[in-house]
């Protein structure tokens, strides 16, 4: 039975703060002039850079992850990623 809930699908924002190498994974839409985003990986939030377009907060499978905040996109209940090729 399909139900509406299980249509619904969960947005995941990858920000890479400038000071850091590794994405961190959130469920709120980064601010475009950039700021303090909460993280899925439950730790301290992170600075996102300003957003020049929205690919930028895309998953980029060639980056390192924050382990935290992977962890936790793993674990969303409905977690589908997208691979493009």
């Amino acid at each position: 039975m399909v139900t509406a809930r299980s249509m619904e699908r969960t947005q995941v924002f990858w920000i890479t703060p400038e000071d850091d190498t590794r994405q961190h994974a959130t469920l709120c839409e980064p601010p475009a002039e950039g700021g303090k985003v909460e993280v899925l990986g439950g730790h301290a939030p992170v600075l996102a850079p300003e957003a020049r377009d929205r690919r930028g907060c895309q998953m980029w499978h060639t980056r390192p992850f924050c382990e935290e905040c992977f962890t936790a996109y793993l674990k969303l209940p409905i977690a589908r990623p997208e691979w493009k090729s």
